[in-house]
């Protein structure tokens, strides 16, 4: 599978484009909002490479204003890159046109589709309306009231201007002439606005997008239900299709301009930001996202921090590690490799790759990303900062051991949860913590000692929460030993009263941003 990847448009969307030799049609698959579409990622990936094996060409985007794409408050900014998307298909030479809309991303391509376009909406929500309303629960749930800041709105990954609430909220079905078929899941309907449409039971939607990214399982059997539908649509003969033109650069705001790089042996997808103005002695910053995710970040945060550092004079890397986003094949059955070597492997190769002496480098992860820039000893950079840290484990995890652990935790089966009673009701609470410590090989001090008795500064920046397990795994200890202001190789913890574990609050991910750029300006002064 060859897939260009580039910008398109103003406001540009970042596009990947996938065409076989000859196309028989094309489809835009449109990304669901926020969280969704992190979680979704890879299932779409694995919808193209399975389009593109029957001949058929897909382009898959992210919008202006949101991931990748060029800055845009355009309230109508989603309905508009679809539209766009389609543009870059048609100019390949693609005549015949397919939306395809998961979860919320199902208002936008039936909003965007022509009435002679293909459209196929597979776990769509009623309506726009009713789309927000259950976000907007869910955020107050999980981030609680303190959602908004300067007016601007925090749902669960996504932010969104009132403007843009607005035009959201209206995106509705209308009763369809042209192809039209909505997968749903079992023993439900598609929305009735839609008219009488064909409708396909399909599992494992509810696997896919009703946890969280580490609960995730990509649906093989959906997935190939879609496919199977536009192979039936789709022409049987096959049209010449021309390269797509895709900018190779993204001027983001005529200081600051991205572009993609592939690193290491793998060739790992990343995106390299760079200031018109940088000077050629400038640090170089990786940034590691959490869980299994693409290089975005929560609610595009590392977006945002990878733009911000870079006007401060930084170059940026943000990089989609194996199994994550833009890197290595999907399989419908593929392991992530949370917690393992072959991670650890991976960011070597990225420095690596770039080249940057060890006394201008600095990896900023979160989560399992935290844990990640935590094991860099080899690579001895100047400044770790680790968002949200949950984990001190010396040793790494086997490949896909420890979201089968999180599952299992989470949705135990009769027999485990029958053993976990009986524990909890026997062993005593203090021995229960001791043995969980001990699950977490060596704790804080273990976990640092290395990085800093090789000169590096580590800081941690952590919620409630994070930050009480930070100090029952010896973080204490660890700041009493390492803690010296002023030396070369150090320990300290920034704690976000108001913050939260996954970047969701926006509290949070302000005081990250305005964290690590004062840290690397403090530690990476800007030549005169």
């Amino acid at each position: 599978m060859t897939t260009l990847h580039g910008w398109s448009g103003s406001p540009a969307v970042r596009a990947a484009v996938q065409l076989p030799p000859a196309a028989r049609a094309g489809v835009v698959i449109c990304p669901p909002l926020g969280q969704e579409g992190v979680i979704a990622y890879r299932t779409l990936r694995l919808l193209a490479d399975r389009l593109e094996a029957r001949g058929i060409a897909s382009v898959r985007y992210d919008p202006s204003g949101r991931g990748d794409g060029a800055p845009d408050t355009d309230p109508d900014a989603q309905v508009r890159s679809a539209r766009h998307a389609a543009a870059v298909l048609r100019t390949s030479g693609v005549r015949h046109v397919a939306f395809v809309g998961l979860a919320s991303a199902a208002l936008v391509a039936a909003t965007a589709a022509e009435e002679a376009d293909a459209l196929l909406v597979w776990d769509a929500p009623a309506s726009g309306r009713g789309w927000l309303r259950r976000q907007r629960a869910l955020a107050t749930i999980t981030i609680g009231t303190e959602r908004f800041v300067d007016g601007v709105e925090s749902l669960i990954g996504i932010e969104v201007e009132p403007d843009e609430a607005a035009a959201l909220s209206a995106l509705a079905f209308a009763p369809r002439t042209g192809p039209t078929v909505a997968l749903v899941r079992p023993e439900t309907r598609a929305p009735k606005t839609l008219g009488p449409v064909e409708t396909v039971e399909v599992p494992g939607s509810a696997e896919l997008l009703d946890g969280t990214s580490i609960h995730a399982r990509i649906p093989g059997a959906a997935v190939d239900a879609a496919v199977a539908w536009l192979d039936a649509w789709a022409p049987a003969a096959s049209g010449p299709v021309v390269p797509t033109v895709l900018d190779e650069v993204l001027d983001v705001d005529g200081r600051v301009s991205e572009r993609i790089v592939r690193l290491g042996p793998d060739e790992l997808f990343a995106v390299e930001t760079v200031s018109s103005a940088q000077h050629h002695d400038a640090p170089l910053v990786v940034l590691h996202n959490g869980a299994a995710e693409h290089r975005v970040g929560a609610t595009d945060y590392q977006v945002d921090l990878a733009r911000a550092l870079a006007r401060d004079g930084a170059r940026v890397v943000r990089v989609d590690r194996r199994a994550t986003g833009e890197s290595s094949t999907v399989r419908d059955d593929e392991r992530s490799f949370l917690f393992a070597q072959e991670w650890v492997e991976d960011q070597s190769a990225v420095v690596a790759d770039l080249g940057t002496p060890s006394d201008r480098l600095v990896l900023v992860g979160m989560c399992a990303g935290a844990w990640l820039a935590g094991r860099s000893v080899d690579e001895a950079p100047r400044l770790v900062v680790e968002i949200s840290p949950n984990d001190y484990r010396r040793q790494p995890a086997a490949p896909g051991s420890y979201e089968d652990a999180v599952r299992a935790i989470d949705a135990p089966s009769p027999g485990r949860l029958w053993v976990r009673q009986r524990y909890n009701a026997v062993v005593p609470k203090a021995l229960r913590e001791w043995i969980a410590r001990r699950d977490r090989v060596g704790g804080v001090v273990e976990h640092v000692r290395p990085l800093v008795e090789h000169g590096t500064d580590v800081v941690v920046i952590a919620a409630p929460d994070d930050a009480a397990l930070f100090d029952r795994l010896g973080g204490q200890k660890a700041l009493r030993r390492y803690g010296g202001v002023g030396r070369r190789g150090s320990v300290s913890i920034v704690r976000v009263e108001d913050g939260d574990h996954s970047l969701f609050s926006p509290v949070m991910r302000r005081a990250v941003r305005a964290e690590v750029r004062s840290r690397v300006a403090a530690t990476f002064p800007v030549p005169a």
